[in-house]
């Protein structure tokens, strides 16, 4: 298979919208009025927006029936994620397959939200926003995939669980193509910013050394790490031995390792008002 033989195009959220949005400069005079244009323009990124802003979180017993007073009420940064909450949920939703919404799916809204937590953790909470993106957007090289192809999809990923080989071992054996190589098309398609390929077109389960700099990757990587050892992920339940070992090998320190392995963490993350909303499209 050609990366370039999938059809990009085929997804119920415009993809130059959500590119419009992440590109706004938040300091530009004309953010605010840019921000309620594009968000009003695409139906489920404002659906999704008012629904947040009237949940118990942020409501306050009020009613917000606009765009610009919702975005005035979340901010430009909590906007920013929920179109890509957004848009994410626009590609997963077109399948019911119990394999592709726990191991795709689920652990994508997951990876996160725990990317968002560890980057706080990390002593980085200016960046957990961009954290919480890279979580929704790093595997969908896999739904693109599925949506191209979705009997061989969903039998390289029971492949990939029987066997315990990584499921990019299972896209080249059946597909010839894996979802690294199709994210990579997915940013260019899209127009989405370079940095997406930082997200979308690498193999998490590789230490890189830039990790060490750069505090969203470093979240990224351990919370598809953590998500993965829980069992989300095509991958296989670990101990916590093994796991913790996997987080200090990104870089972690072993008191955080310990920290992201205790169960008030993972309750935590299921828990979550985001997953709790999304998990079951």
């Amino acid at each position: 298979m050609d990366c370039k033989a999938i059809n990009y195009k085929n997804i119920p959220v415009q993809s130059d919208i959500i590119a419009g949005i992440i590109k706004l400069e938040v300091e530009s005079n004309n953010c605010f009025r840019e921000m309620d244009r594009l968000v009003r323009s695409d139906q489920g990124v404002a659906t999704l927006v008012l629904r947040v802003v009237n949940s118990p979180l942020y409501s306050r017993g009020k009613n917000i029936a606009t765009i610009p007073l919702a975005i005035s009420v979340l901010g430009f940064n909590v906007v920013r994620s929920l179109a890509m909450l957004a848009f994410s949920r626009s590609l997963f939703s077109q399948t019911k397959e119990p394999l592709f919404r726990t191991h795709i799916w689920q652990h994508s809204l997951l990876t996160a939200i725990a990317g968002h937590s560890i980057c706080q953790e990390l002593g980085n909470g200016p960046a957990k926003d961009e954290a919480f993106i890279a979580g929704l957007m790093h595997d969908v090289g896999k739904v693109l995939l599925f949506v191209h192809s979705k009997d061989r999809y969903l039998e390289l990923l029971a492949f990939a669980l029987e066997t315990g080989c990584s499921t990019m071992e299972a896209e080249r054996r059946f597909l010839g193509v894996d979802h690294c190589q199709v994210g990579r098309e997915a940013v260019a398609q899209w127009k989405l910013p370079p940095r997406f390929v930082d997200f979308m077109a690498v193999d998490l389960d590789v230490p890189y050394p830039e990790y060490a700099s750069d505090p969203v990757r470093l979240s990224l990587a351990t919370a598809n790490a953590l998500v993965k050892g829980l069992g989300m992920g095509a991958g296989p339940v670990a101990d916590n031995e093994k796991r913790k070992a996997v987080l200090m090998t990104l870089g972690l320190s072993a008191e955080l390792s310990e920290k992201l392995l205790q169960e008030a963490f993972v309750v935590g993350l299921m828990e979550n008002d985001t997953y709790k909303l999304c998990a079951n499209i």
